[in-house]
């Protein structure tokens, strides 16, 4: 029994569809490589991989390594994101426990007290904020005076004054932390040091 020719024609269109379909993939799959079994194009990428690296190891700039400590080009938080602790000054080391408890802490603290939380230059002293981690609850205040010793003072945070404070011997030293002025009271009179150079770890400018 014949079939209508309205179904001979669906049967045809079908067909021409699905070779259609066979010939598109069979493009695509020679276009590819005819493997898809493997990463498509992996030998490529190997052999261009080989050549890059053959020719980079001149060319290729070295990834920038993160300093140990501050110089005059040092860059500060150049991803944009918080240190867990500000760099020492070059040539200035963290001092040990052992070398804590026998002497005090340096300017770049060290010991039981890591973290430099603030760090300020002023015309006579440096001054480093040392703390026993970054949330700056218990922390040392170090001082040095242009060729002094270094003076390791419990210190407390003045939130009225946003200032670090510290006492010593009837000297009382505070630190404000909005500028890094440094003032020093002896014998009831005040001197106060502006700061040429101030950074805090909450990554605030080192300029007023």
């Amino acid at each position: 029994m014949s079939q209508p020719a309205s179904q001979r024609r669906t049967y045809v269109l079908v067909g021409l569809f699905a070779l259609a379909v066979v010939v598109v993939i069979g493009v695509a799959l020679s276009r590819l490589g005819g493997d898809d079994t493997k990463p498509v194009a992996s030998g490529n990428q190997t052999s261009n991989a080989t050549a890059l690296s053959d020719d980079a190891t001149s060319s290729s700039p070295t990834p920038t390594e993160t300093p140990t400590c501050e110089g005059p080009d040092t860059q500060f938080n150049v991803e944009g994101t918080e240190q867990d602790s500000l760099l020492p000054d070059c040539g200035v080391d963290a001092v040990t426990k052992a070398q804590q408890q026998e002497s005090g802490l340096s300017l770049a603290c060290g010991g039981t007290y890591p973290v430099i939380l603030y760090k300020t230059s002023t015309t006579d002293a440096k001054t480093s904020i040392c703390g026993k981690t970054s949330s700056g609850e218990e922390f040392r205040f170090v001082t040095r005076a242009n060729g002094g010793s270094v003076l390791d003072l419990r210190g407390v945070y003045d939130p009225q004054r946003d200032a670090f404070l510290a006492r010593n011997d009837g000297t009382t030293y505070a630190v404000h932390a909005y500028d890094g002025t440094l003032l020093v009271t002896r014998d009831g009179s005040t001197t106060s040091q502006k700061s040429s150079d101030w950074i805090s770890l909450d990554n605030e400018p080192d300029f007023d």
